[in-house]
């Protein structure tokens, strides 16, 4: 899958597609492999390109095997088909769910892997800026490095890399300054009656002595200071 589609091949098959063979080799034509892929990859390649218009397809051999498949096209080209199977085919009900599920998930796969290769080939500050905007988004959440990288498809150590070579530092120290920011902001509010142990949750400190610690070593102030700093000098909203 990986090789054909990031190579731009079309249609999305080759002739190793054994899961039929493997995992059902008393309802599939094993000894006639010839057959096999004649059917499972010529004549299915030709329907597909006769009609492009259909979003699932019925596969079924002289083997009684049966099975979905969703073809996905980009640029009018089909790059990718999506199979599921073996099915029975008298399990109306079920195979009307698949036919109706298949190809969105197909879809949605092929979106996730446009955009890995748009990670892949993008810019530096393209993908820096995919994760400020990742720690914007969760911050109060316990999220981490491979978390960041797991949602833009990118290795841990690339995106290690990228940082670091960008002089952000590392994604732990963006992750804490995002929270501390937005710590002094609800600390600035004078007339909130949040709490200092309920702002420490808010901004993603499940432990109120690692928020109050942190807070002093980037603030140079606890927040109890900083929020007495805020209202003698005005600066509190």
């Amino acid at each position: 899958f990986n090789d054909l589609f990031f190579q731009g091949a079309s249609p999305m098959f080759n002739a190793k597609r054994q899961s039929h063979r493997k995992t059902h080799p008393d309802q599939c034509g094993k000894a006639q492999r010839s057959y096999c892929i004649r059917h499972c990859m010529d004549e299915l390649n030709q329907r597909i390109a006769n009609s492009p218009e259909e979003d699932i397809l019925e596969v079924h051999c002289r083997y009684h095997c049966f099975e979905l498949a969703a073809p996905v096209f980009r640029e009018g080209r089909c790059v990718l088909v999506l199979f599921a199977g073996l099915l029975d085919r008298q399990e109306h009900n079920k195979n009307r769910l698949i036919a109706r599920l298949l190809p969105v998930f197909a879809a949605g796969l092929e979106t996730k892997v446009r955009t890995m290769l748009s990670l892949k080939n993008g810019s530096r500050d393209a993908i820096i800026e995919r994760v400020e905007e990742f720690i914007q988004d969760h911050y109060a959440e316990p999220i981490s490095t491979a978390a960041a990288a797991k949602k833009l498809c990118i290795s841990v150590s690339r995106l290690c890399h990228i940082l670091q070579a960008a002089g952000r530092g590392r994604f732990s120290e963006m992750l804490m300054a995002e929270r501390i920011q937005h710590a002094k902001h609800l600390l600035e509010f004078s007339d909130s009656d949040l709490q200092i142990t309920e702002i420490a949750h808010l901004c993603g400190f499940p432990v109120y002595e690692h928020f109050t610690r942190s807070f002093k070593r980037i603030a140079g102030k606890s927040p109890s200071e900083w929020r007495k700093m805020c209202m003698a000098t005005g600066h509190a909203h």
